[in-house]
């Protein structure tokens, strides 16, 4: 035991020879979900109206203040402007008379198709709202219950998916990265005359990745938590949920290290997997909600298994089987441990 920790404790010490591969790994993850956080749709939008003091054009303002989420933020601020063409704003809202009939006409400016979607949207949900007070007895009713104390912000939901990506991501390209460098500085031949087991070796470094993995991991919670004030149930069931990940991570990066030798494929490698793995595995939505091919590639990923054991942990409700996911996690994890140990033991022990 005390070889092994004298093991990992030099592993912790090779920090300081790949320290810019570090903070790409671990520090960028975060960065990254603080950055995309800015631009990701918010539930409230600001929606300029064409201020008048016709019925029309009140009722609907009135409207959109009613339209939202009984346990979260509403989905509309209406704002009243003196303006018929959407200059210096997204979108303004002009109420006309076409044919006596009151009509909301919303004009865009310069916005993708996305914000289109949302801001057509809020004004489809306030017109419904008057229709449904216009049917009066014959509308339908439709009652809300909320599961929780509070609406649950998108942003938690990105961060989240982001969690197994990011383990995955620090452990694959460092892991990658330190064992091409065995191979590009001759390192290698210590491990070759080492009286320590492969085994016992490659178990410090696999641990090292792994630790390193969530602590990079833990600055992205700290950044979903701060920034939405939204904190997962267990920080520990958490973490066991992400071991697997960065387990097969590490192992990932330590089997292309071994094979490619040099740094930059290897880092290269680890990058694409990780985003790949995390576009394809839930990184926006639940892939059972979308179905189809995309569902069936996200199957392949750990990313999705993670997510469906991390969404209890935030929303309280599970998705898909949680024990299913615990195992192919684990099945796929031992598999990759048993791989790098084969394909470690024929690399390193046999002639340069």
């Amino acid at each position: 035991m005390k070889r092994f920790f004298l093991l990992l404790l030099h592993e912790f010490r090779l920090v300081r020879s790949t320290l810019p591969i570090h903070i790409v790994a671990v520090i960028e993850p975060a960065v990254m979900y603080a950055l995309m956080t800015v631009i990701l749709v918010h539930p409230t939008f600001d929606v300029y109206i064409r201020q008048s003091d016709d019925n029309a054009t009140q009722a609907l303002v009135a409207a959109m203040e009613e339209v939202g989420s009984p346990i979260g933020l509403p989905y509309i601020n209406p704002v009243l402007v003196d303006l018929d063409e959407p200059r210096n704003v997204r979108q303004v809202i002009v109420v006309e008379d076409r044919d006596s009939i009151p009509t909301a006409v919303q004009r865009y400016n310069l916005i993708d198709q996305n914000l289109v979607k949302n801001y057509r949207n809020r004004l489809t949900a306030a017109a419904l709202r008057l229709w449904d007070d216009e049917l009066d007895g014959y509308a339908v009713t439709v009652e809300e219950y909320p599961s929780g104390p509070r609406d649950i912000p998108y942003n938690v939901y990105f961060g989240m998916a982001m969690l197994p990506m990011a383990t995955f991501l620090a452990a694959s390209m460092l892991g990658g990265v330190l064992t091409a460098q065995e191979f590009e500085r001759g390192t290698v031949m210590e491990q070759r005359l080492a009286s320590a087991s492969p085994e016992l070796i490659l178990a410090a470094r696999l641990t090292r990745l792994a630790i390193t993995a969530l602590l990079g991991t833990g600055l992205v919670l700290l950044a979903t938590g701060l920034i939405n004030s939204y904190w997962p149930t267990s920080l520990v069931l958490v973490g066991l949920i992400l071991l697997p990940v960065a387990i097969m991570g590490g192992c990932l990066g330590v089997i292309v290290g071994l094979v490619a030798r040099t740094t930059l494929p290897a880092f290269l490698v680890g990058l694409v997997t990780s985003f790949v793995g995390w576009l394809v595995g839930d990184a926006f939505k639940p892939a059972v909600s979308v179905g189809g091919w995309y569902e069936f590639f996200s199957r392949l990923t750990p990313n999705t298994y993670a997510v469906e054991l991390l969404f209890p942990r935030f929303y309280g409700t599970e998705m898909g089987s949680a024990a299913t996911a615990a195992l192919v996690l684990t099945v796929a994890a031992f598999g990759m441990l048993a791989l790098t140990a084969l394909v470690y033991r024929r690399i390193i022990y046999m002639r340069a």
